[in-house]
This record gives structure tokens, C-alpha cells and sequence, in this order.
């Protein structure tokens, strides 16, 4: 089952158990994200900035913010197709 853009990270598109915008897309949980390490409702509050972050996390490598919680087959590729449309 495919989640909808709501439970993805506007950033790096980590698909997460609740959506990091809440259920309405307006109201951030303000928690991080333990893979670019955005914190909804700040850096990702914009197109711009979403775009920027992602920039900045990208060229530094796209590193785990947290690595205990990267999957052991991970692919940046195919998890930056989750980020929303709006957010690309």
C-alpha cells in the first residue's frame, strides 16, 4: 500500500508512521527527521526552503542524521521519489 504524500518528509521523502505536517498538512509535529535531520515545521515550512535543506543535506554527502534507524537497503534515489510533488 502506497502512503500518501502526507506521511513523507518534504526534504528527503522518508516515509514516516505519522505525517510529519499532521493529519490536516498545516500543523508540524516539530520532531526531526532521522534521516536528513530537517525539523518539520521550520526548514521544511517552504518550497524554497524544503529545496534548500535538501540541497545543503545533498552536498553534504546525504548522510543518516540518526544511522541505528537507516535500513540496511537503503537508496536515496528511491526514497527522494516520496517527497512530494509540491516539494521537488
Amino acid at each position: 500500500m502506497q502512503l500518501p504524500d502526507s506521511y513523507a518528509c518534504r526534504v528527503c521523502g522518508l516515509l514516516a508512521g505519522e505525517p510529519p505536517w499532521g493529519q490536516d498538512g498545516r500543523s508540524p509535529l516539530y520532531d526531526f527527521c532521522p534521516c536528513c535531520g530537517v525539523e518539520h515545521g521550520y526548514q521544511d515550512s517552504s518550497v524554497a526552503g524544503a529545496r534548500k535543506f535538501r540541497a545543503a543535506w545533498q552536498a553534504a554527502g546525504g548522510a543518516w542524521e540518526d544511522v541505528r534507524s537507516k535500513p540496511a537497503n537503503w537508496s536515496l534515489e528511491l526514497q527522494l521519489e516520496n517527497v512530494p510533488a509540491a516539494f521537488r
